[in-house]
């Protein structure tokens, strides 16, 4: 006889990861009774019928956590298949509120800063979400140091401006120049606190934050490295069968381009943000917007579901 069981409903969920003025991200645990239960959460809860996502948040954690939101953007948004159903999760990042969080329905509470996140107990959907609290909005990419000097003055003067991730790419120096200028480049971004991505090093260099593959090498691996634990993988995509193979090899975020025209690039063919929010959507990852971008197109970036903007050009400063 034909299966005649009604499928649940996807569930529509808003989550929040909340700020304070000191960086550290608000958190609160699900009582033990329900679903996930004794787990720890980002706030938030069920988008009712007719309700837009900004008016579910804002209900939510007033009545959750009792705050009031003045300053919201999208974060990212995840598809999880739990045994029961369905979950569509849409995270905001929360940086303006008043009132002072607390749990108004007797749940434990805490703040707790985005480099402890991996020390708490969250349900499976949520390790996305922890990915994209860690990871800045902005992702540079260094130009090919042609001027050793000049190339360690500049990237000084980004990190100085804010600049907290960047990627070490540099195709043109032989396999000895680049592990060497790699050294140093790694200390100089840990001496400001920024992480660092080596971009196809001849040798893994375990100083470094984490590894970045192109697209040929994305679709030549079928697992994660076993050295990377701990570490960042990231990966260069174009279209959804990159994506989806970033996605299974658990790439922790992933570069997807090129949106605009570049100057390098000039007639390559575009996403435009229209593709690249239809992209985004269809993978439970962070996704910096690449190409032809510049600091002024972050809010932009935000609102069409990247976690932030990369750049070479964009975010690499002119004069040292």
């Amino acid at each position: 006889m034909p299966n005649t069981a009604v499928k649940p409903k996807p569930l529509y969920v808003v989550a929040a990861v909340i700020r304070g003025a000191d960086g550290r991200i608000f958190l609160a645990k699900r009582p033990q009774h329900i679903s996930q239960g004794g787990k720890w959460e980002f706030p938030g809860g069920k988008v009712e019928a007719g309700e837009s996502r900004e008016a579910a948040l804002a209900r939510e954690l007033q009545e959750e956590i009792g705050i009031h939101v003045t300053q919201a953007s999208p974060l990212i948004q995840i598809r999880h298949q739990y045994i029961e159903h369905l979950v569509y999760l849409d995270v905001w990042e929360v940086t303006g509120f008043t009132g002072e969080a607390h749990g108004k329905e007797g749940q434990q509470t805490q703040w707790v800063t985005a480099a402890d996140l991996n020390q708490f107990d969250f349900p499976l959907a949520n390790q996305a979400i922890i990915t994209a609290a860690q990871l800045p909005k902005t992702y540079l990419i260094t130009p090919e140091p042609k001027d050793t000097a000049q190339f360690l003055a500049s990237l000084e003067q980004a990190l100085q401006a804010g600049i907290q991730l960047v990627q070490f790419r540099a195709k043109s120096l032989s396999s000895e120049a680049y592990v060497a200028l790699a050294r140093e480049v790694i200390g100089l971004v840990h001496r400001y606190q920024a992480k660092l991505i080596l971009n196809t090093p001849p040798v893994w260099l375990d100083e470094a934050d984490g590894l970045h593959l192109n697209s040929t090498q994305l679709m030549a691996i079928q697992q994660r490295p076993f050295y990377l634990q701990n570490k960042y993988l990231s990966a260069a995509c174009h279209n959804l069968a990159e994506l989806q193979q970033a996605e299974g090899i658990a790439c922790d975020f992933m570069l997807l381009s090129p949106v605009q025209a570049t100057i390098s690039h000039p007639d390559s063919a575009c996403l435009g943000w229209t593709q690249f929010q239809d992209l985004a959507q269809q993978v439970n990852k962070p996704l910096y917007a690449l190409g032809g971008l510049q600091a002024s197109d972050l809010a932009t970036a935000r609102i069409y579901g990247a976690q932030g903007i990369a750049a070479i050009r964009g975010l690499w400063p002119t004069k040292a």
